[in-house]
């Protein structure tokens, strides 16, 4: 009988473990702004590095951690390198920061999460700016909506304000828990558990 227990709990233990690491493992990222939603599909769009584009935002929170852009790649290429540049006050202003390149292979409409490397300070309800920058030598497609109820920010294309806006939503990303503290926690959970049932059976 205690082996057949001491088993159940380390099969717990298993599953504890692959949950945590699944909810964990990217970190949770906090929404700030947002010109649309995840079920919304962006069908008009703007080819880069064709056109120069970039979308303001003012940012609530003082800190960006993540850019997510809708995108699609031409069927003929086999993939594109994107990175994102974080500007201060115009489209062109001075870059504060860039994410990590992404090598995106999506054939279809798709959200694509950039991260920086760490969350970025910024001043609250202050201009920022989003400039896509392809690294490679193709095109993509990044999604655009006109009209937009986006009221924090506009697209801008070669240098001019748009009336829309590009498809984004931008945050923080909160940082895992300790691995540590998760597996004290949840071997806690399993020593009570343990102990309620051993004490019910006595």
């Amino acid at each position: 009988m205690c082996w057949k227990r001491l088993k159940q709990v380390g099969l717990n233990v298993v599953i504890l473990w692959l949950t945590a690491a699944d909810a964990f493992g990217q970190g949770f990222l906090a929404v700030d702004q947002a010109s649309g939603t995840t079920d919304e599909v962006v069908t008009v769009a703007t080819v880069i590095p064709d056109n120069q584009i970039a979308q303001s935002f003012s940012p609530l929170i003082p800190a960006v951690g993540f850019v997510q852009l809708q995108t699609s790649i031409f069927a003929i290429s086999s993939g594109e390198t994107l990175v994102i540049n974080l500007r201060q006050g115009a489209y062109n202003g001075p870059v504060v920061s860039s994410t990590t390149p992404v090598f995106l292979v999506n054939k279809i409409i798709q959200i694509n999460t950039f991260y920086f490397s760490e969350n970025v300070p910024v001043t609250p309800n202050q201009l920022y700016f989003f400039e896509p920058v392809v690294l490679s030598a193709g095109g993509l497609d990044v999604g655009y909506k006109n009209p937009s109820s986006y009221l924090g920010g506009d697209a801008w294309n070669n240098g001019l304000q748009d009336t829309g806006d590009y498809w984004f939503r931008e945050g923080v990303v909160v940082p895992e828990p300790g691995l540590v503290w998760l597996l004290l926690v949840g071997f806690g959970g399993l020593l009570c558990r343990w102990h309620v049932g051993r004490n019910a059976r006595l």
